[in-house]
């Protein structure tokens, strides 16, 4: 069992309100987005500088590759899935933060989640569906509760989540893994790929719809609902008159075999289009009156961007902008907490330094 460290951050209305959960119906998994960073930098990230910047975030769990740090009670609100209102899983809704408990796997430097913190999360999470009487169908991702790219390699690879439930439902000693098919869908025992048409529903439902939608089938009226109707069929046929395939609107392995052609085709035009290198500035940049701005600005803020610290997510382009204000100062801040630099928002030399190699 991997080893658990309770180790709560304070109270505070941004990452510990206190508020009591309504119930355990669920668990959400995410990652952490930044490279290099241990369970505990998080833990002491929500515990200063979340807070000093005034930011609603948190999780129960932070899983590395050595140890689990609990920073809140199972039985309190922890702010993790509820980006704009938003609720896609029934179970949970009206609102994830006070009826799931959220589990997050830190990143290795490389960008990606390490085995180890996998096989770590799964044996936290067995613990957890446990205890709290959960089939592994009530594992979810951050990205299937609000549609937030989370865990970033799980949402590119629905099957990593499959993956993961399997290994869950093996610790947990169950011979198979949790049906999260419709009983309205059927599998094709050529391929192993679940058929799916009209009048189908649920999770695998879920999941073509939002994969339909990312390669540019539209579904304006009910998004990723669920439920196989009408703009769902339109979609598909859509998808299968591009491909030259037989358009039925039904979802098979053909269909799966053209799907994930489009998928391989915009991943591969999306990561030729990245920045593969970074200029940085020398000399020192901070927030002054007037702001510090130009291109040396925005390269950092790029860099920082790259490394999922965020100017201001919620802004255009992430809030790139060329102007080193507070929000920009707060991305460097938070960057250098995580990488043991002193916390000043202030960069210099050694943020530069650092970056410089993480972006290597």
């Amino acid at each position: 069992m991997v080893k658990v460290v309770k180790n709560y951050v304070k109270v505070n209305k941004y990452t510990r309100p206190g508020l009591k959960l309504s119930g355990v119906k669920g668990i959400v998994m995410h990652w952490t987005a930044t490279p290099g960073a241990s369970a505990l930098n998080e833990r002491n990230y929500f515990n200063g500088t979340c807070i000093a910047a005034e930011r609603y975030a948190s999780a129960h769990y932070f899983v590395d590759r050595k140890e689990a740090q609990q920073i809140i009670p199972e039985n309190e609100v922890a702010y993790h899935a509820h980006d704009g209102n938003r609720c896609y899983v029934s179970f949970l809704k009206p609102n994830a933060n006070t009826t799931a408990i959220g589990v997050e796997m830190c990143v290795e430097k490389n960008g990606k989640i390490h085995s180890e913190t996998v096989q770590n999360a799964a044996e936290l999470v067995a613990d957890l569906c446990k205890r709290y009487g959960l089939s592994t169908n009530k594992i979810v991702r951050h990205y299937d509760v609000t549609n937030k790219n989370c865990p970033a390699p799980w949402v590119s690879d629905s099957s990593q989540l499959t993956a993961f439930r399997k290994k869950v439902d093996s610790l947990l000693g169950n011979k198979t893994v949790s049906n999260t098919t419709a009983p309205t869908s059927q599998s094709s025992k050529s391929t192993g790929t679940t058929i799916l048409k009209k009048g189908s529903s649920g999770s695998s439902v879920k999941a073509l719809q939002k994969r339909l939608i990312a390669a540019g089938f539209s579904l304006p009226k009910y998004g990723a609902d669920g439920s196989y109707g009408d703009e769902t069929v339109q979609a598909v046929k859509a998808l299968q008159k591009k491909s030259g395939i037989t358009a039925d609107g039904i979802y098979g392995p053909a269909t799966e075999k053209a799907l994930a052609a489009i998928e391989a085709k915009k991943k591969k035009s999306s990561s030729s289009g990245k920045k593969s290198s970074y200029t940085l500035p020398s000399g020192i940049y901070k927030v002054k009156s007037p702001l510090m701005k130009g291109t040396a600005v925005r390269q950092i803020q790029e860099a920082l961007a790259a490394l999922y610290f965020y100017p201001d997510k919620d802004a255009k382009n992430n809030g790139i902008d060329g102007y080193y204000g507070p929000k920009t100062a707060n991305a460097v801040k938070r960057f250098q907490l995580m990488h043991g630099l002193s916390a000043d928002g202030i960069y210099g030399p050694k943020t530069k330094a650092k970056l410089e190699a993480l972006l290597k």
